[in-house]
């Protein structure tokens, strides 16, 4: 399987703090990978490098074999790349179906017919109507994100995120606050997206879900990849137990 995503000697510096040090490593197209570790270990640094939230201080990123490091942040997502945060920043003042409509202004008319998920081509209207009733938003399109429950606020924020159209989706921790039958539902969605030819690079501190849906893990380790590999390997990796998460995996 082709790779989607490069990531080759990536450092950055914050001042005199190295976050992330001299990290490689590659996302197969359409694959869902995970990247964990605890918090401080430059997970969520390393998604902004990807998104260009920020900037590299060393290293190089390719998508799809071009170099994305160079480029500014709305010609990384109009290539291909879109991303969702920790904590929600929908605009509050907007309504779902104009939060999720900013996503495609940010895209820039881009649509990708090689892609079949929902919202991934078509006209704006058609497009906005998929995502709506994709994630179940259809009733709330004319809502405030404040009228939102914790979870329909982070499924309007995904299909905000895939309203871009994109190749690669950045999720940094989606599930947080779920409970195991919302988190299932969400599931659900996300591999019907990745069917459609998505790939997928999950940040998640619940183990549960990212030994359920992963197909390849990296773990981070103060800035540092400390080790890859599948779900089963990355449990039997005892440096990897024995940093993270004191016992069992």
């Amino acid at each position: 399987m082709s790779a989607i995503l490069e990531v080759r000697g990536v450092s950055k510096r914050f001042g005199g703090v190295e976050a992330v040090r001299d990290v490689s490593f590659d996302i197969p197209r359409g694959a869902l990978v995970g990247l964990i570790g605890p918090n401080g270990a430059g997970k969520t640094t390393m998604v902004n490098l990807i998104s260009k939230h920020q900037s590299l201080s060393g290293g190089t990123i390719q998508l799809d074999g071009a170099p994305i490091h160079p480029l500014p942040v709305y010609r990384v997502a109009r290539d291909g790349i879109s991303r969702t945060y920790q904590q929600n920043r929908l605009f509050l003042e907007d309504s779902v179906v104009d939060n999720i409509r900013t996503g495609m202004v940010w895209s820039g008319g881009t649509t990708r017919k090689e892609l079949s998920y929902p919202g991934a081509h078509g006209a704006e209207d058609e497009r906005l109507r998929a995502l709506l009733d994709f994630f179940g938003l259809q009733p709330y399109r004319d809502v405030m994100p404040a009228g939102l429950s914790h979870v329909l606020r982070r499924r309007a924020e995904i299909g905000q995120a895939l309203a871009l159209a994109p190749k690669l989706l950045l999720l940094d921790e989606p599930f947080a606050g779920f409970s195991r039958e919302e988190a299932e539902e969400l599931i659900v969605l996300l591999r019907q997206c990745q069917r459609g030819g998505l790939t997928i690079l999950l940040i998640e501190h619940n183990m549960e879900v990212v030994m359920q849906v992963c197909e390849q893990l990296y773990v981070m380790h103060h800035g540092s990849l400390l080790a890859s590999g599948t779900p089963a390997e990355i449990q039997s990796n005892r440096q990897v137990v024995s940093v993270y998460l004191g016992g069992d995996l």
